[in-house]
């Protein structure tokens, strides 16, 4: 699905965004790893990215750092409220950088 497409490349970025700054020993990396690899498990670790669910008619919306992070710690209602703010936007299929 769309949503686990989606997770699968948050937790990739948050977990190589943790590395780049040297954090591989805090709770935080941990849990991103622990995410990783269920999600991993889940959609396959071998994905190579290629979807039929993707529309690249339109540029993908970045999803801000706050977003991620309440995302991480399960701030379900803030991820919420940020998708449902801008129903002109896709941001249920919003990306990390």
């Amino acid at each position: 699905s769309k949503e686990m497409v989606s997770t699968l490349l948050t937790c990739r970025a948050a977990k190589q965004r943790r590395e780049d700054d040297g954090d591989t020993s805090s709770e935080y990396y941990h849990d991103v790893c622990l995410a990783l690899a269920q999600v991993e498990k889940e959609v396959g670790e071998d994905w190579d990215g290629e979807t039929v669910l993707e529309d690249n008619r339109q540029p993908a919306i970045v999803m801000p750092d706050h977003i991620l992070k309440a995302a991480l710690r399960g701030d379900i209602k803030l991820v919420l409220r940020w998708i449902n703010a801008d129903r002109t936007e896709d941001r249920l299929n919003a990306i990390t950088r």
